[in-house]
Protein backbone atom coordinates (compact mmCIF):
# COMPACT_ATOMS: atom_id res chain seq x y z
CA UNK A 1 0.00 0.00 0.00
CA UNK A 2 1.39 3.89 -0.93
CA UNK A 3 2.78 5.67 1.76
CA UNK A 4 -0.15 8.42 2.40
CA UNK A 5 2.75 11.21 1.54
CA UNK A 6 3.56 9.53 -1.53
CA UNK A 7 7.45 8.85 0.01
CA UNK A 8 7.87 5.18 -0.47
CA UNK A 9 10.77 3.93 -2.53
CA UNK A 10 9.79 3.29 -6.34
CA UNK A 11 9.40 0.17 -7.53
CA UNK A 12 11.58 -1.48 -10.76
CA UNK A 13 8.33 -2.07 -12.47
CA UNK A 14 7.10 1.61 -12.24
CA UNK A 15 6.86 3.72 -15.12
CA UNK A 16 8.54 7.66 -14.82
CA UNK A 17 7.42 10.39 -17.28
CA UNK A 18 10.45 13.22 -18.63
CA UNK A 19 8.71 16.52 -20.08
CA UNK A 20 10.37 17.42 -23.31
CA UNK A 21 9.77 20.94 -24.53
CA UNK A 22 8.89 21.22 -28.17
CA UNK A 23 10.71 24.53 -29.14
CA UNK A 24 14.30 23.32 -28.84
CA UNK A 25 13.80 20.58 -30.82
CA UNK A 26 15.48 17.55 -28.43
CA UNK A 27 13.17 15.20 -30.09
CA UNK A 28 12.18 14.98 -33.59
CA UNK A 29 10.90 11.82 -34.87
CA UNK A 30 10.89 12.48 -38.55
CA UNK A 31 14.53 12.55 -37.80
CA UNK A 32 15.07 9.76 -34.95
CA UNK A 33 12.73 8.20 -32.95
CA UNK A 34 14.96 8.69 -29.52
CA UNK A 35 15.02 12.03 -28.03
CA UNK A 36 18.27 13.91 -27.75
CA UNK A 37 20.66 13.51 -24.44
CA UNK A 38 19.85 17.93 -24.16
CA UNK A 39 15.78 16.58 -22.98
CA UNK A 40 17.82 14.96 -19.78
CA UNK A 41 20.02 18.06 -18.73
CA UNK A 42 18.85 19.49 -15.81
CA UNK A 43 17.94 22.91 -15.39
CA UNK A 44 19.28 25.83 -12.91
CA UNK A 45 16.14 24.52 -10.28
CA UNK A 46 17.50 21.24 -10.27
CA UNK A 47 19.76 21.19 -7.58
CA UNK A 48 18.86 17.67 -5.56
CA UNK A 49 18.36 16.08 -8.44
CA UNK A 50 16.40 15.82 -12.05
CA UNK A 51 12.34 16.17 -12.22
CA UNK A 52 10.38 13.48 -13.57
CA UNK A 53 7.09 12.05 -12.55
CA UNK A 54 6.24 9.08 -11.06
CA UNK A 55 2.90 7.32 -13.65
CA UNK A 56 1.34 5.87 -10.52
CA UNK A 57 0.71 9.14 -9.68
CA UNK A 58 0.79 11.65 -12.68
CA UNK A 59 -1.24 10.98 -15.85
CA UNK A 60 1.07 11.84 -19.18
CA UNK A 61 -1.25 14.71 -19.73
CA UNK A 62 -0.76 16.09 -15.99
CA UNK A 63 3.04 15.34 -16.84
CA UNK A 64 3.15 17.67 -20.43
CA UNK A 65 1.72 20.72 -18.49
CA UNK A 66 3.86 24.01 -18.39
CA UNK A 67 4.39 27.35 -19.40
CA UNK A 68 5.36 26.35 -23.19
CA UNK A 69 2.82 27.58 -25.69
CA UNK A 70 4.80 24.89 -28.02
CA UNK A 71 3.92 22.26 -25.92
CA UNK A 72 5.47 19.20 -24.26
CA UNK A 73 6.72 15.42 -25.52
CA UNK A 74 6.75 13.29 -22.82
CA UNK A 75 9.48 10.44 -22.40
CA UNK A 76 8.49 7.36 -20.57
CA UNK A 77 10.78 5.44 -18.76
CA UNK A 78 10.80 2.16 -16.69
CA UNK A 79 12.61 2.83 -13.08
CA UNK A 80 14.04 -0.82 -13.24
CA UNK A 81 15.73 -0.23 -16.17
CA UNK A 82 17.44 2.95 -14.45
CA UNK A 83 18.84 0.56 -11.89
CA UNK A 84 20.57 -1.78 -13.85
CA UNK A 85 22.44 0.95 -15.45
CA UNK A 86 23.70 2.54 -12.39
CA UNK A 87 20.99 5.37 -12.00
CA UNK A 88 19.07 5.94 -9.04
CA UNK A 89 14.75 7.76 -9.32
CA UNK A 90 13.99 9.05 -5.48
CA UNK A 91 11.03 10.16 -4.62
CA UNK A 92 10.16 14.01 -3.67
CA UNK A 93 6.61 14.89 -3.62
CA UNK A 94 5.65 18.19 -3.85
CA UNK A 95 3.07 21.12 -3.60
CA UNK A 96 0.79 19.89 -6.35
CA UNK A 97 2.38 17.20 -7.77
CA UNK A 98 2.60 14.06 -5.24
CA UNK A 99 4.44 12.50 -8.10
CA UNK A 100 7.15 14.28 -8.26
CA UNK A 101 10.24 12.18 -8.38
CA UNK A 102 14.10 12.87 -9.33
CA UNK A 103 17.23 11.20 -10.04
CA UNK A 104 19.41 12.74 -7.50
CA UNK A 105 22.93 12.12 -9.89
CA UNK A 106 21.70 14.39 -12.64
CA UNK A 107 22.02 18.19 -11.05
CA UNK A 108 22.54 21.78 -12.27
CA UNK A 109 26.06 21.75 -10.55
CA UNK A 110 27.44 18.44 -11.98
CA UNK A 111 25.39 18.15 -15.44
CA UNK A 112 28.93 18.63 -17.20
CA UNK A 113 30.75 15.72 -15.67
CA UNK A 114 31.33 13.00 -17.47
CA UNK A 115 29.23 10.17 -15.73
CA UNK A 116 26.03 13.71 -16.46
CA UNK A 117 26.55 13.17 -20.14
CA UNK A 118 26.93 9.38 -20.17
CA UNK A 119 23.73 9.30 -18.27
CA UNK A 120 21.81 11.58 -19.98
CA UNK A 121 22.83 9.88 -23.41
CA UNK A 122 22.03 6.21 -21.99
CA UNK A 123 18.42 7.81 -21.09
CA UNK A 124 17.81 9.60 -24.38
CA UNK A 125 19.18 5.76 -26.75
CA UNK A 126 18.73 3.10 -24.58
CA UNK A 127 16.29 3.53 -21.87
CA UNK A 128 13.60 5.94 -23.33
CA UNK A 129 10.59 3.25 -24.40
CA UNK A 130 8.86 5.81 -26.24
CA UNK A 131 7.69 8.99 -26.27
CA UNK A 132 4.71 10.32 -26.42
CA UNK A 133 3.27 13.89 -27.51
CA UNK A 134 2.97 16.57 -28.51
CA UNK A 135 0.51 18.32 -25.80
CA UNK A 136 -0.53 21.72 -26.11
CA UNK A 137 -2.19 23.33 -23.68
Amino acid sequence: MPAPDRTEPLADDEYIYRKIPVKPGWYDPSVDPNPSPEAFRPREGDTTGLSVDRAEYRTIDQSAQGPSTQGYYVAVLRVGDLRANGIEVVPRPEGQNPGHAEIPGLTYENRKTDQSLEWKACLAHELTLRVEGPFVG
